[in-house]
């Protein structure tokens, strides 16, 4: 089992706690062509979405792409969509993170107009949120253990 730490995310701005734990919110981002994308287009597409919260520069966040490439490969269609959503301020290092990586999910990052982990309360990375397909929260930060138990528990 990997253990995945975490990194202090770079914003001296306050974070707030999503209002309704059970309920997402939108976020939106954008994606490495700089068009916008939204959460909200994607939950009630699949059973659940995962939105990672990660960085270029954080090796914890780096080490846990496999495994959610494991995970991701390992779901059937319709059942798991996954949205990164980077904290990275530098373009650059995201973009070439990106091609190293080769997530085949969504991705987006945030800017000073679309602050996404701040809706989320988000202060250290990797930090992850599972949503059901009706727009619930079902897990905040799971380990993979809890993580493969409610996507393959069902």
């Amino acid at each position: 089992m990997l253990i995945v730490g975490c990194a202090k995310k770079p914003v001296d701005q306050k974070t707030s706690e999503p209002e309704d734990q059970s309920a997402y919110i939108d976020i939106t981002g954008l994606t490495p062509t700089g068009e916008e994308l939204s959460l909200s287009s994607l939950v009630g597409q699949t059973d659940y979405v995962l939105i990672d919260f990660w960085a270029s520069w954080c090796g914890p966040c780096r080490r846990f792409v496999p495994v959610l490439k494991e995970i991701y490969a390992s779901q059937p269609a319709g059942h798991l969509q996954i949205l990164s959503c980077s904290v990275d301020q530098d373009i650059m290092a995201w973009q070439v993170a990106l091609s190293e990586e080769q997530m085949p999910w969504p991705q987006m990052r945030e800017d000073a107009d679309h602050m996404c982990s701040d809706k989320y309360g988000v202060q250290f990375i990797p930090h992850t949120v599972l949503i059901d397909r009706e727009g619930h929260i079902v897990a905040v930060n799971p380990e993979e253990p809890d993580l493969e138990q409610i996507l393959f528990g069902e």
